[in-house]
């Protein structure tokens, strides 16, 4: 498939894209035969939203180490750490089981939120769909494709105001652990064959942001002064060296990030994709 460099497709025409790959809706009878064919009670991705106890203990214990982690980065007193640890202590599995509650089922709610959160994984967080003639099917960036997707499900379309993005965005990595998701994906990517579109994987990676260039510095000649001029042209250098250094150690650490990933199992996106195509994605694996 050629692509088409900077086209992209049109706000109406990304609707009709999305009315195309799911005629029925994100839960139609259609999406649940694919991805639970023996019904959403008994798929294994009810988990996604009816976790174990075990599971919310697990979540539970990581997430106080993360935030115990970003705590103890700085140097503090020994009192004041004393006192996170004690107010701040990791939770136990018979306290989560004494909190957890199951909670109902919802079938077609669920299974609508489900894969809506995995179109924010394939169409978003930095990956391309291309349409059958080579446009782009961008729904937005990180947050506009999260807003794109409740606005699709609201019909929302000509209103004033936009979807809310908070709904599937950052897609499943909260609930993702959960369950392997990797049948959403691969009905996601079935129709989008039968569309003749394409997937386009890319690689996550930490890059650095230049916003030097937006400070507004006056350059009027009555302000000149040859004293103020060498100094910032002396500072202008030495923040260039500076932000040389950091791409070069951003550059490394993305280099070892892709290398890690090889040695990892693959990502569900691109193992659903390998099912359905018969190949890898372009894109992978990452260079």
């Amino acid at each position: 498939m050629e692509v088409v460099r900077n086209e992209r497709l049109t706000e109406a025409e990304l609707h009709a894209f999305f009315d195309r790959l799911f005629p029925h809706g994100f839960a139609g009878a259609d999406v649940l035969v694919e991805v639970a064919p023996e019904g959403w009670e008994q798929s294994a991705l009810l988990t996604c939203f009816h976790p174990s106890a075990e599971r919310v203990f697990d979540e539970s214990v990581q997430l106080h180490r993360n935030i115990g982690a970003l705590r103890n980065a700085r140097p503090r007193q020994d009192i004041a750490r004393q006192t996170d640890e004690t107010l701040f202590s990791e939770p136990t599995l018979e306290e989560v089981r004494r909190d957890y509650r199951p909670t109902p089922v919802q079938p077609p709610e669920e299974l609508t939120e489900l894969v809506g959160l995995c179109l924010w994984d394939v169409f978003s967080d930095n990956h391309d769909v291309i349409a059958a003639d080579g446009r782009a099917v961008d729904i937005g960036s990180f947050r506009g494709a999260g807003a794109f997707l409740d606005e699709h499900l609201a019909a929302k379309r000509d209103a004033w105001d936009e979807g809310d993005y908070l709904r599937f965005y950052l897609g499943t990595i909260w609930i993702g652990a959960r369950a392997d998701c990797a049948p959403v994906y691969a009905m996601i990517f079935r129709r989008l064959k039968a569309l003749g579109a394409d997937w386009v994987y890319h690689f996550p990676e930490l890059a650095l942001v230049d916003l030097g260039g937006l400070r507004d510095e006056d350059s009027s000649p009555t302000r000149y002064s040859p004293n103020e001029a060498l100094a910032a042209e002396r500072a202008a250098r030495e923040r260039e060296a500076e932000l040389a250094r950091f791409r070069t150690d951003l550059n490394e650490i993305n280099a070892r990030a892709r290398e890690e990933a090889m040695d990892r199992p693959l990502p569900a996106t691109v193992r659903a994709y390998r099912q359905v195509c018969g190949r890898d994605p372009r894109g992978w694996p990452p260079a």
